[in-house]
């Protein structure tokens, strides 16, 4: 059976249970960001769940919580996000939620959690700390000099 374990990367990122989940964590003045890429479920909920308490342990006036990454969300990772926006409310709620794709969204749906939450729908995927989101995505299928013409 795999064995749990996170490792920090010199770039500041959490890795918990290689190619499970991504946690960014990066602040840029008052705001504090944390993204998560890949599933959100037990094995990783508590690497989550420890960097979110450190965050809101800071002087940040926002936690942005960024779930566009998501693949996946589960209910040990429901209860973090829960848990979280408990602890916010009771300390100036700081913490909003970027939302993530339709499937993430749609579990909060099914356990009608979306009206109880604090996303913020105007804020998608620009954040402070990470900038502007990529303007185009360019995948080359064969070598750029033929595609450049060069290789007739």
């Amino acid at each position: 059976m795999f064995r749990q374990h996170a490792v920090q990367s010199p770039e500041g990122e959490l890795l918990c249970a290689p190619d499970e989940l991504v946690i960014r964590s990066r602040r840029k003045g008052d705001v504090h960001v944390v993204k998560l890429v890949g599933e959100l479920d037990k094995d990783s909920a508590p690497s989550f769940e420890a960097e979110l308490k450190r965050v809101e342990a800071t002087d940040a006036r926002e936690i942005i919580v960024d779930l566009g990454g998501l693949t996946f969300i589960g209910s040990d990772g429901l209860k973090v996000v829960i848990h979280a926006s408990t602890r916010s409310r009771a300390d100036g709620n700081r913490l909003l939620l970027v939302r993530g794709s339709d499937e993430v969204q749609s579990t909060f749906e099914t356990y009608g959690l979306l009206s109880r939450l604090p996303f913020d729908d105007d804020r998608e995927l620009r954040t402070p700390a990470y900038g502007d989101p990529p303007r185009a995505h360019i995948v080359v299928s064969r070598p750029v000099h033929e595609w450049a013409g060069g290789g007739r």
